[in-house]
This record gives C-alpha cells, structure tokens and sequence, in this order.
C-alpha cells in the first residue's frame, strides 16, 4: 500500500471544523475520535467514538498489541464502527467507492493520531474501502 503525507486540505480543513462542532464541552472523554465517510467529495456517513457497546464488538475482537489482554467487552465502540453502521443502515452506497477520514481530538483539542486501532483496521480492510485517511500528531495526514 502507497502512504502520502498530505496537508491540509479544504476537505479535511472542512472535516475538522465539523469535529470540532460536535465536540462536548463536559464529555468525559480524554479524547474524540471522529470518523466521516466521504463518497464524491460529499459527507455522506459520520461516526464517532462512545461509551456505550455494541454487539457486533463481540464479533470484532480487541486485543491489546501490549498487553494481550482482550478488551471488547468494555463498554465503548470506534468511530470507524458507528460510521459504518450509519452508512449501511442510511444508504446503499458501496464502500468500495468510499473515502473514510478519521480525526482525533486530544483533551486540548488539538488534532492528533487517529490511526485505526487493529481491529478497526481489520474491520476497514474487510470492507476495502477506496482510501483511508487519519490525522496525525503534527497536524499533517496520512493515506493509504
């Protein structure tokens, strides 16, 4: 897979901003992950990370790279995952013709590395989505 390093484009300036509009002032959360899917340039599906579960985790094992330890059954679902479902249950689009863009807010709302986790990043692989962009800490973003 090509990885490019890109700038800020108009796009992902415009993706920030709406981030940046659906971050909680008092939420809990250290950081947001943001997920939209873009199909033609156009927001079509948006995903964000939360504190409740959902069943298809259990089908998608996390699995800790340090640790080992297995932690799908905590309460809390991916971006990647609540943007996919949206998409799926909204549209009949296929993500083969889909851009997904993922955001990542840290506690000082600063945009930060949004890398997909391993499972998220087997769960995009399996729905082979034209290109996949993250943000990462300097602000920059990469896409594979």
């Amino acid at each position: 897979m090509n990885k490019d390093t890109k700038k800020r484009s108009t796009t992902l300036r415009q993706l920030e901003d709406t981030a940046r509009s659906l971050l909680y002032t008092n939420d809990s959360n250290r950081c947001r992950h943001f997920s939209f899917i873009l199909y033609k340039n156009r927001l079509i599906a948006t995903g964000m990370n939360c504190n409740k579960t959902h069943p298809l985790n259990l089908l998608n094992r996390k699995i800790s790279k340090v640790t080992g330890e297995d932690y799908s059954e905590y309460k809390h679902t991916c971006s990647e995952l609540n943007a996919i479902l949206k998409l799926k249950r909204l549209t009949n689009i296929d993500t083969k013709k889909c851009t997904l863009v993922n955001i990542r807010f840290d506690r000082n709302d600063k945009v930060s590395l949004a890398k997909p986790c391993s499972s998220c990043d087997s769960l995009l692989q399996y729905h082979n989505f034209k290109q996949i962009t993250w943000s990462t800490n300097n602000g920059d973003y990469i896409s594979i």
